[in-house]
Parts: C-alpha cells; sequence; structure tokens
C-alpha cells in the first residue's frame, strides 16, 4: 500500500478542527464514473466546498492511498440517521470507480469494459483491506466486532449514516462476488490475526513480530511531529513527540516500539510516519539462490525487502523465479526474496520453494 498525506487544509471541515474518538471506519465509493484520486482532492481543497469531507480516497488506477483529513478528524463523509452520525465516531475513506461504467438512476449502472471495471474494483479493495488493517492496528480496533467496520449501506441501516447503497452496488453491479463480511475477514487477516488490545512483543535480542526485524532496529521517522506515549496504543497519554531522525526500537508490540532512550512508544505501521532501517545486529540475510513458484498473477515487486518500500508498479505473474538473496523486513512472515533479473523483491509468503 502507497500512503500519501494530501491534506485538505482549505476544506472548511478540516478548519473547523473537530475531534473525534476514533470507534470505526467506514467504507463508501464515490458514485461517479471516476478513477482518479486527484480530481476530488483539487475539487474538494477549497473554502467554498462546505459539504463534504473524508479521510481518505483510493485511487483506482494505481491503488494509492491519500490521506486528506487527520484521522482523529471529524469528517462529513456519512450524514446522520434516526440514531445520529457516524462522523462522530468513524474514519470515512472514498474508493474511486471505474472511467467505463455509467449510472442510470440510483445506484444501477452500464459497464462498456468490464475486464478494466474490475481491475479498478479489485485495486481499489485491496488498497481498502490494506488501510484498514494499518487503522485497526493503530487503534486498537477488532474489525469483525459489531460496527466496528461498516459500509456507507451498512450505516445506513444502522441508523447512523444516510441512505446510500456504497460500495456493495458497485461490486455487486460488476459480479465481484465481494461482501462486507469477507472484507472484514480480509482485513483481520491483513492484520496477521492480530485484534484489538491483543499481540505479542519482543524483547530485547527476540525474533521479530508483525514483519518487524529482530530488536534492537532503528526506524527513520519522517515527520516532526510523531508521539510517543506511555503505552503501546492510542490510548496511552502523549508525552511528547520525537521530530525527525533515526531511533533505536528495543520492544515491538501490538505495531508499536519502545524508544531505547525510555521516552515511551511509538507507532511503526504507517510508512508516513516512519520507516525501518535496519537490525541492530546488521539485519537477518542470507544468500544462496533457490527457486520459488508464485502461483498468484499479481504478486507486487518492491523496490526493497518490506511493506515501507515503494512498488516497481509491476507483478510477477505466474511462474517459477530464482530467488538470490533473502532477507527480513516489514509486512512477511515468511522474509522477502530477490528475484535473479534484478526487478526487486518479493514477499516469500506467496511463494513455495521448490
Amino acid at each position: 500500500m502507497k500512503l500519501v498525506q494530501s491534506i485538505l487544509t482549505k476544506n472548511p471541515c478540516y478548519t473547523a478542527g473537530r475531534k473525534i474518538t476514533v470507534k470505526g471506519l467506514m467504507l463508501h465509493s464515490v458514485g461517479c464514473p471516476q478513477p482518479k484520486a486527484s480530481v476530488f482532492i483539487n475539487s474538494w481543497n477549497s473554502p467554498s466546498y462546505d459539504n463534504a469531507c473524508v479521510h481518505g480516497f483510493i485511487d483506482g488506477n494505481d491503488g494509492t492511498v491519500y490521506q486528506t483529513l487527520p484521522w482523529n478528524h471529524r469528517g462529513w463523509h456519512c450524514g446522520s440517521g434516526s440514531k445520529g452520525s457516524g462522523n462522530n465516531t468513524h474514519i470515512g475513506v472514498e474508493m474511486c470507480e471505474p472511467a467505463c461504467i455509467r449510472y442510470r438512476s440510483g445506484s444501477n449502472f452500464t459497464c462498456s469494459d468490464l475486464s478494466t471495471a474490475k481491475a479498478v474494483a479489485k485495486r481499489t479493495y485491496d488498497a481498502a483491506v490494506e488501510l484498514f488493517a494499518m487503522l485497526c492496528k493503530q487503534y486498537n480496533l477488532n474489525p469483525t466486532a459489531d460496527g466496528v467496520i461498516v459500509s456507507h449501506r451498512e450505516g445506513y441501516s444502522r441508523g447512523i449514516a444516510s441512505n446510500h447503497g456504497d460500495p456493495e452496488h458497485l461490486w455487486n453491479g460488476l459480479s465481484m462476488g465481494y461482501t462486507m463480511d469477507g472484507f472484514r475477514k480480509a482485513v483481520k487477516a491483513a492484520m496477521g490475526g492480530s485484534t484489538a488490545g491483543g499481540g505479542s512483543s519482543s524483547g530485547s535480542g527476540g525474533s521479530g513480530i508483525s514483519g518487524f526485524p529482530a530488536v534492537p532496529f532503528t526506524v527513520k521517522v519522517l515527520i516532526p511531529d510523531l508521539n510517543y506515549r506511555s503505552a503501546p496504543s492510542m490510548s496511552g497519554s502523549v508525552k511528547g513527540q520525537t521530530g525527525k531522525g533515526v531511533f533505536t526500537i528495543v520492544e515491538v508490540k501490538n505495531g508499536w516500539g519502545r524508544l531505547k532512550s525510555g521516552a515511551g512508544w511509538i507507532y511503526l505501521e504507517n510508512p508516513s510516519y516512519c520507516t525501518v532501517q535496519s537490525s541492530g545486529s546488521g539485519g537477518s540475510s542470507s544468500s544462496g539462490s533457490f527457486l520459488v513458484q508464485v502461483s498468484a498473477t499479481d504478486l507486487n515487486i518492491r523496490k526493497g525487502p518490506g511493506t515501507n518500500y515503494g512498488t516497481t508498479g509491476k507483478y510477477t505473474g505466474k511462474g517459477t523465479f530464482t530467488i538470490v538473496e533473502t532477507r527480513s523486513g516489514q509486512g512477511s512472515k515468511a522474509g522477502w526474496g530477490k528475484l535473479k533479473s534484478g526487478a526487486g523483491w518479493i514477499s516469500l509468503d506467496y511463494a513455495k520453494r521448490v
């Protein structure tokens, strides 16, 4: 998942500055044939756009996630219903839609290029799974608990949103086979089986968990105001801010890292906040070539050994590939393999050694 901050600083919702205690996440679909997130961002980032504002858009062309509000800001994404408004409790994210659909009435539409439309829908769905997994970890949310992850349609049924049918209307209309129950299960799987309030921890010298190297390891903080907290969760009190720089992590728990200085815990699983640098012992790696078989058509090739590295924009496709180096890294339990072709690195979670 590529996450880019593009905050709508001119939108009245942002300037109002209201905050929420995040209790859930709501998934939306834009409801018009526009795959480019930039179109919405450019239009909505205006003082005169005072009727809507969401926390993020997922681009239909490449799956990039654009964060458009701080996650704990109160958005204007779902209206209200008989029992109040999900704006007061839920983060709202919009998935962009294929350019080749045309709406006729309500949520009914026609499609001129089904294969392209399905590819866009799959791309946004997969990115939404990764994003929601990250946010569930960040806010200690259980994705399969009642009312935590809902669609706009489900929000309406629960009395906390206006009458919309997204995003299920798009999935059903394209015969994708996606459901919100399936989405919630996919988010849980993407979290590596961890749930709110649970998880393991690694002590000094222990093996890495959740795709992190063995501690101690270093992280590079990319923003000037990353909070460090008294406990490894959003409920921990803020003790200060790190500033930009390289810091040593000596313990990992629930996606949070304890600073060697003893100052507190920082959140590790948002690559726009910080990136993993290396293990204190130089990282766990090995050389020697071997063959792996990939059965997925869309396994990402990355620029480095970890999900904190960007993708090259290419996929392996199905086939047998030669791995010339392995290394531990963020986002893969089995580690990462460097392709002999020089194209980049793949997660060995999705490859079988032959």
